[in-house]
């Protein structure tokens, strides 16, 4: 399980990068959408959006992504 970096400076760190896209990548690829499209970029703002707000924890993210998706 990796943590991101805090993001009290509001600052996303490569590492924090890598690993907001790969659950991006993974959530798009088990729920079927394509890069680019609305699905994706709604997907995108979401995990931004929690990362923002505090959320840094990978298995937190992954599964408060996942349950936003399903609410949709």
């Amino acid at each position: 399980m990796a943590v991101l970096h805090p993001p009290s400076t509001g600052v996303a760190y490569p590492g924090d990068m890598d690993l907001l896209k790969r659950i991006f990548d993974d959530l798009c690829h088990q729920r079927g959408f394509c890069q680019g499209s609305p699905a994706a970029e709604d997907l995108a703002k979401a995990a931004m959006d929690l990362f923002a707000q505090g959320v840094v924890d990978e298995d937190e993210l992954t599964e408060s992504l996942t349950n936003y998706l399903d609410r949709r």
